[in-house]
């Protein structure tokens, strides 16, 4: 129940956009993409993968809004090895060619994390530190809240510092190199967020990306790993 609650905030929050983008005006800019992976393995050992993700950019004027979804199910011998869904909406607002301010929602649901649910809001100063035809870098710094349930039904709500790191570098017009790096810190658990990627355009909107992804955890229940880590071979759709 908590995948489709955070599917269906996430989703709600991109409703506002939807006005904008019909009106089709000059001054208005969207960018979208669609991943999708899946294996399967029968035989000696029954395992399947699958994981999607979308992404949305909307500009209008001095504003930027993203919206990011993803998902990911693994089984083997028909156990769950993994269940996570991920639900983030940032707003921007440009003071500078460099200088920003911005507001950002998130939501995941882990069942193998330890806890059943960890939602945050959080606001502050981004700057572009890096500008070019071949890619861009952005951090961020902004204090926050964070709202957590465990898996035995403890909640607990604890100011955070958001860190964020947002590195792209374009090889050629067909390749990218992408690193994004998340920390929420707090007294109780410090949330990391590592996504490496590589991707290669095929056609004018399909590309392959090859992404390795660190969760890391600092504080988790008996028993649980604090780091999960996820490697996936994905199609890519640029609706660009």
């Amino acid at each position: 129940m908590q995948s489709k609650h955070l599917l269906a905030a996430a989703s709600l929050l991109f409703i506002p956009l939807a006005p904008p983008l019909l009106a089709e005006e000059a001054s208005h800019q969207w960018t979208g993409e669609a991943e999708f992976g899946a294996s399967v393995t029968t035989g000696n050992t029954d395992s399947t993968n699958v994981n999607g993700k979308l992404k949305f950019g909307y500009l209008t004027g001095p504003w930027e809004h993203r919206l990011r979804l993803e998902a990911l199910q693994a089984s083997e011998e028909g156990e769950n090895t993994a269940n996570r869904v991920l639900g983030e909406f940032e707003s921007r607002y440009a003071m500078t060619e460099r200088d920003y301010l911005f507001g950002v929602l998130r939501g995941t649901h882990d069942e193998f994390s330890g806890y059943k649910y960890q939602a945050s809001a959080a606001a502050g100063y981004g700057r572009k530190l890096w500008i070019s035809d071949r890619g861009h870098w952005d951090a961020e710094i902004g204090p926050g809240v964070r709202i957590a349930e465990d898996e035995n039904g403890t909640r607990e709500t604890n100011a955070i510092v958001r860190l964020s790191s947002g590195f792209e570098y374009r090889f050629s017009d067909y390749a990218r190199f992408n690193q994004d790096v998340i920390v929420l810190s707090g007294q109780d658990n410090t949330e990391v967020e590592s996504i490496t990627g590589v991707s290669a355009s095929l056609t004018d909107t399909l590309a392959m990306k090859l992404s390795y992804t660190v969760q890391h955890n600092t504080d988790v229940p008996a028993d649980t790993e604090k780091t999960d880590t996820y490697t996936s071979v994905n199609l890519v759709y640029n609706f660009n």
